[in-house]
């Protein structure tokens, strides 16, 4: 089935937890409002959050296994560590390549918000809309 910009846009506004120092797995919630696991980045619990251009990375490719709007799953998520910039304190982004379980490839932004763990995804290009 093909998709246009806006469904995948739509469907894709992840918030997922996730984080560098958090503990062995997390519970997000998925773009539907179901709850999905999304595994953590570390099982050892840190007391500050990390802040380092890999930790953002690890922290966005967290979003691995969430679950989108139309119940398409991200499998494989690949974030470039030269593009990390940070916003504002404490608020990161990154530019990421998402494969889904349909075969959607979307490029986009992840903003890392580190000191709550959140990962945000918005789509900016669809490489492949799956068909």
């Amino acid at each position: 089935m093909r998709r246009t910009r806006a469904l995948i846009a739509a469907a894709a506004i992840i918030s997922a937890l996730a984080g560098c120092g958090s503990l062995g797995s997390t519970t997000g919630t998925s773009a539907a409002g179901a709850p999905s696991a999304v595994p953590s980045a570390s099982a050892v619990a840190s007391s500050q959050p990390c802040t380092t251009r890999a930790c953002i990375v690890t922290d966005a490719e967290g979003l691995k296994g969430t679950v989108a709007k139309d119940n398409s799953v991200m499998t494989k998520v690949t974030c470039k560590t030269s593009t990390v910039k940070q916003v504002v304190s404490g608020t990161y982004t990154v530019h990421c390549t998402i494969t889904y379980s349909d075969g959607t490839v979307a490029r986009g932004i992840a903003s890392v918000l580190t000191g709550k763990g959140q990962v945000d995804w918005e789509p900016t290009d669809i490489i492949n809309d799956g068909s």
